[in-house]
């Protein structure tokens, strides 16, 4: 089990003087109230440690998170959601059954196959014009086509289709 630390548990620390860091600055000339560098303009005051609190993974600041393939950067939409949980979300909402994927074609060399899925929702076939790379891709496509009969999503998502693709499949 790991110890999570408490926010403020830190904050009323006092600071740390001295210690073994200090002690091999002190041997290589530093002295107190000193800058540091080789004009002795550098940082004067110590570096502070900011702890996590929290059980997420770690991101720099500023960074963004990074995509496993870049495939659904434009497929993510409203809120962040994934166009399946999305789907499945308005049909629960609007108490239909859940929506039914089935895979129309796939055709290719094994090496580079073509994927289409079909959706069914509420009776109502929603099909995309073009394959994917992978199942999950044409899965999110066909869920986005279905998502922009229903009005959900704009229609503009699907126009510029090569940013859906992978990286590798260009």
């Amino acid at each position: 089990p790991q110890a999570w630390i408490k926010k403020d548990q830190f904050l009323r620390a006092a600071p740390v003087t001295g210690g073994m860091g200090a002690q091999l600055m002190r041997k290589m000339g530093w002295r107190e109230g000193e800058g540091l560098g080789k004009n002795k303009e550098g940082s004067k005051e110590p570096i502070l440690v900011d702890f996590k609190t929290d059980r997420k993974g770690l991101v720099a600041v500023g960074e963004k998170t990074q995509k496993r393939h870049g495939a659904f950067s434009a497929v993510k939409d409203l809120a962040g959601k994934h166009p399946i949980s999305l789907l499945m979300e308005a049909c629960n909402k609007r108490r239909w059954a859940p929506p039914t994927f089935v895979l129309v074609t796939d055709n290719g060399p094994d090496h580079r196959k073509c994927f289409l899925f079909k959706v069914m929702v509420n009776g109502v076939e929603h099909k995309p014009t073009f394959a994917s790379p992978n199942k999950k891709l044409a899965k999110a496509t066909a869920a986005t086509v279905a998502l922009q009969a229903l009005g959900i999503v704009p229609k503009e998502l699907l126009a510029n289709a090569t940013s859906f693709r992978s990286a590798s499949h260009n």
